[in-house]
């Protein structure tokens, strides 16, 4: 039951914070002053904030039921590092710390889903520099031990006392007084190492002492990485072109007005539905060239409109978009391939990539 209410409250929370996103690239589209400028900024970096919680819970939440899939292939851990470190830097400068990453074996490579690596190497740096002193160092080592490869965060910090140590992986667990976040960090972090195959320890010698964490992870041969980022794209891409006709289908009001406000402010001819009937009806009779379908509709789900629309619609006539209030997954991603979606839309991240997938790109939307 409490993970189904998890599920629930993330969903909910996404459909909240959506037209919110919405309203605030509106405003500044129709030319938001300076004063106006400065709240927008405010809210912009709160919002960022609450997804990044909501990202974390359902991430979580995926993990714990066993629903998250790995996307495998020989990746350097040095990459995967420097790419933690980058994602970590707005922090890491803001604390003015620096993090030193050295490898004593040149390239390790392990066979592992790149993106998922990155996250645990993430969330246990996240933790390094939050819980140290500013200005402070932090370390990284990469090391080939036998058939497995070790990455080792270590930081000078408050450390970790004794009788808490063995609880550091449970969720929700570690919210002492004065510290942020749900708690959630290292119980993905370990989650990521099962999934692999691999081991996740941490060791304080206590309180103001440090704390040095070791990722282990099978070894593979080394092999070039594959290059190029993975995009939410999952059919084919349309021609350029000024103006669309478009199909915004939510049974959330704020939700539909908004994105219909957006695209009406691009150019677009926009018409809106709130359930799955009304959603097939009106494409039939309009034949609008995309169909923005939310999956949590009345009626007829997203993925039961997708399946009766791409019977009578080719993707040549009528690209058909997932926007979802859940992460966008690769199980989610396959679904909706398999329903008839050319496309996938994290709604609190949709407008970022929106008008360049209507202008007949594909981008990542939920990046």
């Amino acid at each position: 039951m409490g993970e189904d209410l998890l599920r629930a409250l993330t969903h909910e929370f996404r459909n909240a914070i959506a037209p919110i996103v919405n309203a605030v690239h509106l405003l500044r589209m129709r030319g938001a002053g300076p004063e106006q400028a400065d709240a927008l900024s405010i809210i912009d970096r709160q919002i960022a904030a609450m997804t990044r919680i909501l990202d974390a819970a359902s991430d979580a939440d995926r993990l714990a039921r066993g629903e998250a899939s790995l996307q495998r292939r020989p990746i350097d851990l040095a990459a995967a590092v420097a790419a933690a470190v980058r994602e970590k830097k707005p922090l890491s400068d803001g604390r003015g710390q620096r993090v030193r990453a050295v490898s004593d074996a040149g390239s390790v490579w392990v066979e592992a889903d790149r993106a998922r690596v990155v996250q645990a190497i993430g969330n246990v740096l996240d933790n390094a520099l939050r819980y140290s002193d500013e200005g402070g160092e932090i370390a990284i080592e990469i090391a080939a031990v036998g058939d497995a490869a070790e990455i080792r965060i270590r930081d000078r910090g408050r450390g970790i006392p004794a009788d808490v140590l063995p609880h550091v992986f449970e969720a929700f667990a570690l919210r002492p007084a004065g510290r942020a976040g749900l708690g959630l960090g290292l119980a993905i972090a370990r989650a990521v190492c099962d999934l692999h195959g691999g081991s996740i320890r941490v060791r304080s010698d206590g309180e103001g002492r440090g704390t040095e964490v070791t990722i282990r992870l099978p070894r593979a041969s080394g092999q070039p990485e594959a290059a190029g980022p993975r995009v939410a794209a999952t059919g084919a891409s349309r021609p350029p072109s000024a103006a669309r006709r478009i199909l915004v289908a939510d049974d959330n009001q704020a939700v539909r007005n908004s994105f219909a406000a957006i695209l009406r402010e691009m150019g677009h001819d926009v018409r809106l539905a709130a359930d799955g009937v009304q959603t097939v009806e009106v494409a039939e009779a309009w034949s609008p060239e995309f169909v923005i379908v939310d999956v949590h509709m009345p009626k007829i789900d997203g993925y039961g409109v997708a399946r009766k629309l791409r019977a009578r619609f080719s993707p040549d006539q009528m690209q058909l978009v997932m926007m979802s209030g859940t992460d966008l997954d690769p199980m989610t991603l396959l679904g909706a391939k398999q329903a008839g979606f050319d496309h996938c839309v994290d709604k609190t991240r949709a407008v970022k990539g929106l008008d360049a997938l209507l202008r007949g790109e594909t981008p990542s939307l939920h990046a």
